[in-house]
């Protein structure tokens, strides 16, 4: 890592002690993002979210990071994480819902997952995807 590089990043870790503390990261490849650091509370409330039902994803829009990032505070807390995913039992009404024109998106909100699992799971079924 260049030692520009490392140094930003040195800062943004002594930066993100203080509460709810947000900075640009510039990444190698040249784009930038937000940083935002969850305080030691925000992360007890995402892990309670979380074990009252709540998906990575919707967490990651209550507390604005990515469900990545949701899954990091979950896995450091010691949480067992739920399996992500289509249940077995779900996927034959997955394809006959597919097969009556429902859109991967419609899907995957149908049955909680991400449009791109719904579409692997046609795929795996051996249907058109198109």
């Amino acid at each position: 890592m260049p030692k520009s590089l490392v140094t930003h990043h040195a800062r943004l870790v002594a930066a993100g002690r203080r509460e709810g503390v947000t900075a640009r990261f510039a990444s190698p490849r040249g784009s930038s993002r937000r940083v935002l650091r969850l305080s030691v509370e925000q992360v007890d409330a995402l892990v309670a979210g979380y074990l009252e039902g709540k998906t990575v994803y919707e967490l990651g829009a209550q507390f604005g990071v990515g469900r990545q990032t949701v899954s990091v505070h979950l896995r450091r807390r010691g949480v067992t994480m739920r399996m992500g995913g289509v249940l077995p039992a779900d996927c034959p009404e997955l394809l006959r819902l597919r097969d009556q024109g429902w859109s991967f998106a419609r899907l995957g909100e149908r049955f909680g997952v991400d449009p791109d699992t719904a579409r692997r799971v046609v795929r795996l079924a051996g249907r058109p995807t198109a």
